[in-house]
């Protein structure tokens, strides 16, 4: 490990090199993490400019790394550690939880059912009509309710999809026993909860799909980068943050704008 960096960088920059040396796989890291800091610590200017250089370099480093043995790391026992598997399994949840719900509920009835070619024929096609009936409908709630609500939290986006964040960064930190994760996701859903609260149920506008967006990718640079991580679980964060990238996209296309409004109506 390299410790510290010296205390000659601004803690912007320290931030910043650790976070572009989180995107390098584990036996590599350090060694480039030293290297970038020692540079940044001869530059009397231009260092962010510096840093915007390397991070262009990160498919290059990748590389070289795979040349040079490093890109898997050191080898790892047991579970991933906390660092990576924590955000994974919250991401998981709180964002896959909104975003897969949405693409079952809105995009995928829209095609299978061509929902356009109905309200051409029809006018107006309820999606609650597309719910199955009878005894399976009552078998099925808990799931649609789950699917419906879901939906609604990815096309809201903003406090809501804070809250459920929050709610699932609280129940990770519980199953792993780290009592300040616990709180601080209460803390979250509790803050994102009453701002919802107080400002009444948000607009499906306010939020056109950059929160989750922004978490996508992070789950996706965890599903790509993240080696500690399990096969299934990074395969799962990299469609989590795909299908996030879907709900940005339908929120500001003509396509989408239709599905949306679809479904809202």
């Amino acid at each position: 490990m390299t410790g510290a960096a010296p205390a000659a960088l601004s803690r912007g920059l320290r931030l910043a090199v650790a976070a572009l040396a989180l995107l390098l796989p584990g036996g590599f890291r350090d060694r480039q993490r030293a290297e970038w800091t020692a540079d940044l610590m001869t530059l009397p200017a231009g260092r962010w400019r510096y840093l915007s250089g390397a991070a262009r370099t990160l498919p290059a480093l990748h590389a070289a790394a795979r040349r040079a043995g490093l890109a898997r790391g050191p080898a790892v026992a047991g579970p991933a550690p906390l660092a990576l598997a924590a955000p994974a399994r919250i991401l998981l949840a709180g964002l896959g939880w909104p975003v897969l719900s949405w693409l079952l509920v809105v995009p995928l009835p829209y095609f299978v059912f061509d929902i356009p070619d109905r309200i051409a024929r029809t006018g107006v096609v309820d999606p609650k009509s597309l719910w199955p009936g009878g005894v399976l409908f009552w078998v099925l709630l808990p799931l649609i309710l789950a699917l419906t609500f879901g939906a609604y939290v990815a096309l809201a986006g903003g406090w809501l999809l804070a809250a459920t964040i929050g709610l699932a960064g609280a129940a990770v930190g519980a199953a792993c026993r780290r009592i300040w994760l616990a709180v601080a996701g209460l803390a979250l859903a509790a803050a994102a909860l009453l701002a919802v609260t107080v400002a009444g149920l948000p607009m499906f506008d306010a939020d056109p799909g950059y929160g989750a967006a922004l978490l996508g990718t992070v789950a996706v640079g965890l599903g790509l980068w993240g080696r500690s991580l399990g096969r299934w679980q990074r395969g799962w964060l990299v469609t989590v943050g795909l299908a996030a990238a879907a709900v940005l996209a339908a929120h500001h296309t003509t396509l989408g704008a239709a599905m949306h409004a679809w479904y809202l109506d």
